[in-house]
């Protein structure tokens, strides 16, 4: 059933269970960095590095499923 815009009530439970598992990733690394001095510099790192893999990834992926389609 599509909700205003389009959006499907499937993909938006998807959508909804990817932003809970990432904001409660985040939550954790502030929780192991909370008493420590450079926490935000440490957090930055961990979520630009965390992006920089899963880009990589997708990357990767996107291209090993070209070569399987050709």
């Amino acid at each position: 059933m599509p909700l205003a815009g389009g959006v499907e009530v499937t993909r938006l439970d998807e959508y909804a269970k990817g932003v809970f598992e990432c904001l409660s990733w985040v939550e954790a690394i502030m929780a192991e960095l909370d008493h420590k001095d450079d926490k935000w510099t440490q957090l930055k790192t961990e979520v630009n590095d965390t992006i920089y893999e899963i880009r990589r990834g997708v990357g990767v992926d996107f291209r090993n499923r070209l070569r399987a389609r050709f």
